[in-house]
């Protein structure tokens, strides 16, 4: 049932009254009268205060629907995320990591060598362990040799690629047909050489296609020897 249901049940039986005597008194048929007291239909604030002034009730009564009043929900409370812990990082064992790897590093002393990675202007930017065999490395001192860094591809015609990792020992005179590191006005590059004459070199690069530079021999000088290739991973 609805509140209003109940009022005007309420009150009709008050007033002694059939659900027919109260529908014919308001115009209804019976069975309209039995729906709206037991909550089965929704009438017009027209239509309810029609039924409610034949029983003489002078309460307000809304026609709204009546809405169950909600259980009280206890909402559980929002799980936290969980985040894993973060160890910040110890120098005690970063320090003992590097220890631990130059301990290595010693005790392979006469087999490998950390060899430095150099860029174009000579900075130090990686190493590569290297094999000792002999006591040289590709017939270079292990303390002398380098990888220089190709930073272009410059010498793709020759095969070497931006990236690639040229091994060099130690050299400083030209021979002809070999990639060298050269300083030439103020720049580190490798370059294919040829000897001219006893005055000139010929320096070589093949990117898009063939150019040869020739200059005084007095002006290019030779830095090293590029013995090996370590191709870009």
């Amino acid at each position: 049932m609805s509140r209003l249901g109940d009022t005007i049940r309420a009150a009709r039986l008050k007033k002694k009254m059939t659900e027919k005597a109260l529908g014919k008194k308001c115009g209804m048929a019976e069975n309209v009268i039995k729906d709206i007291e037991a909550g089965r239909r929704i009438v017009s604030d027209d239509q309810a205060q029609r039924i409610l002034k034949v029983l003489g009730t002078d309460n307000p009564i809304s026609t709204e629907l009546d809405v169950a009043a909600e259980p009280e929900v206890q909402l559980r409370p929002k799980p936290r995320a969980y985040v894993l812990p973060i160890e910040p990082e110890q120098p005690q064992k970063e320090e003992a990591a590097r220890e631990s790897s130059d301990a290595w590093l010693d005790a392979l002393g006469g087999v490998v060598k950390r060899v430095p990675v150099c860029d174009p202007d000579g900075v130090v930017i990686d190493h590569v362990l290297t094999p000792i065999i002999g006591g040289k490395i590709e017939g270079g001192a292990p303390d002398k040799v380098l990888y220089y860094r190709c930073p272009d591809n410059a010498l793709r015609g020759f095969r070497v690629y931006a990236g690639d990792l040229l091994l060099t020992v130690p050299a400083n005179k030209p021979e002809d047909d070999r990639m060298m590191l050269v300083v030439y006005k103020g720049e580190r590059i490798v370059r294919k050489l040829l000897k001219l004459d006893g005055s000139r070199i010929q320096m070589q690069s093949f990117d898009s296609e063939f150019h040869a530079v020739v200059a005084p021999a007095a002006e290019v000088k030779v830095v090293g020897l590029c013995v090996k290739l370590q191709r870009k991973l």
